[in-house]
């Protein structure tokens, strides 16, 4: 039996670090004694590091969707 391979996931700290293509979530903390929970996944369009935001192709709606870093965190997935 074959097992799904965990995907490896990485904080990211500045926008700049993103490039188009890149894979990664937008998650939200949901309380000091809960995990954060992922509310988008997406391959990343365009960034705008001096405003905080990057634009991902959201891979549950098919639409282009804003992240606001001051929002939510990022993470690549890899």
């Amino acid at each position: 039996m074959l097992k799904e391979a965990k995907a490896h996931v990485t904080r990211v700290r500045a926008l700049d670090q993103l490039h188009r293509g890149d894979e990664i979530e937008a998650r939200l903390s949901v309380g000091p004694s809960y995990d954060d929970v992922v509310i988008r996944r997406g391959s990343v369009q365009e960034t705008a590091p001096g405003i905080g935001v990057v634009w991902i192709m959201d891979h549950h709606t098919g639409m282009r969707k804003a992240i606001n870093t001051d929002e939510c965190s990022v993470w690549r997935v890899a």
